[in-house]
């Protein structure tokens, strides 16, 4: 299953990205329908020019793929790399070809025979790579570039710093120490940077609630709706501190890193309950608040069952897409007695419906749980019984 915020990495280099922009009237909130199409047009993106080649490499110990621009040359050369995802990116060389430049996709882990995961490097692939690319024909010396991404630009200040072949680096996103995984040059061993997540902080509810009192210049305690979500360093853990909001009716903890819903028991006026991004692998913990919450939004979790949704007597609204539940749970659903508004999209599940022609997922969907008014922002209409048997007069 896809997850949220993942690099967009073009499958091919050799045909376009078809991006569909629509505008719609009107505005659209979370699981709302979208008004009528007011105007719409396709958007594509080439990565390569006509003539621009690509030669796929198996040079010694290099690995990866060279593109050249058409035409003669000599052409300015790159070696082009990315980060901790590994494997073969070459969208970028791709590009950089087609604006003149003679450009090596090098991956340097997670590749055919290269070492599967990131645990030490030695700079002399490296060296051999800049070595090529530099004696390559098409390419003008007197050296090379690199442009890095991630752990990629921290082995190009490592390539411009000891390499006299490299002569120009462009790092983004880097860190200045080489972190993580040793890096071997000859005799010499740049140790990588490692973390202690035993020394990290989490910011306690507490601290979050003191925050948002100095920010909105009132008592947390006194508030209606209290928004925690995205605080930096994240909130771990729903800590007894959340007793405080006993006029709280609107709770955001979202884009944290939550893993277990907990101490909610003062919260005896919440109606909406927001957990989206966060750590959470079930739904344990809701039955404080089951006499009362009417909304509940946890979309992009690691929730696989839906084991205790059943306490939810009020709830009306359920955005849940994007976490891992695969199997048909929905009778579940199908007790909570006011529940009309589900968001389901992107759980397995929903992906297998939706991926089977033969299956129609929405009429499944709402056999299951046939109080619905709305899927996955979609408004469900039922076919009504003839009252009179449907016979004719």
């Amino acid at each position: 299953m896809e997850r949220p915020y993942q690099r967009l990495v073009p499958r091919s280099t050799g045909t376009p990205m078809r991006v569909e922009v629509l505008v719609h009237q009107g505005h659209s909130g979370p699981g709302a329908i979208h008004g009528p199409v007011m105007a719409k047009a396709e958007v594509q993106r080439w990565f390569t020019a006509p003539g621009v080649r690509r030669i796929r490499l198996k040079e010694g110990g290099v690995r990866g793929s060279l593109f050249l621009p058409p035409g003669d040359g000599p052409f300015p050369g790159v070696i082009d790399m990315y980060g901790d995802e590994g494997g073969l990116i070459e969208f970028r060389s791709s590009l950089l070809a087609t604006r003149g430049f003679a450009a090596l996709s090098l991956p340097y882990f997670d590749f055919e025979d290269l070492p599967k995961v990131m645990k030490e490097f030695n700079l002399e692939y490296f060296e051999e790579a800049a070595r090529f690319l530099q004696r390559h024909p098409k390419v003008k010396g007197p050296g090379v570039g690199v442009i890095g991404t991630g752990k990629g630009a921290e082995l190009a200040l490592s390539m411009i710093t000891f390499l006299p072949e490299v002569v120009a680096a462009v790092c983004i996103s880097g860190c200045s120490s080489n972190t993580v995984a040793d890096l071997h040059y000859g005799e010499m061993t740049l140790p990588g940077l490692r973390f202690d997540m035993n020394k990290a902080k989490a910011t306690t509810i507490k601290e979050a609630l003191a925050k948002w009192e100095e920010k909105n210049g009132q008592k947390a305690s006194e508030a209606k709706e209290v928004k925690l979500y995205g605080q930096i360093p994240p909130v771990e853990r729903m800590d007894e501190s959340l007793s405080t909001l006993v006029n709280c009716e609107k709770l955001s903890l979202s884009t944290n890193c939550i893993e277990r819903i907990a101490n909610l028991n003062s919260l005896k006026n919440l109606r909406i309950l927001s957990l989206g991004r966060n750590n959470i692998k079930n739904l344990n913990g809701l039955e404080a608040v089951g006499d009362t919450l009417e909304e509940l939004w946890i979309s992009y979790n690691f929730i696989e069952k839906l084991r205790g949704i059943r306490v939810m007597k009020k709830l009306k609204v359920l955005y849940m897409s994007n976490n891992l539940v695969k199997d048909w749970e929905f009778a579940r659903l199908a007790e909570l007695p006011l529940l009309e508004d589900l968001v389901f999209v992107g759980n397995p599940l929903q992906e297998k419906y939706a991926s089977d022609q033969k299956n129609n997922w929405i009429e499944e969907a709402t056999k299951r749980v046939p109080k619905l008014k709305k899927l996955d922002g979609i408004l469900v209409i039922k076919q009504e019984e003839d009252e009179e048997g449907g016979g004719e007069n």
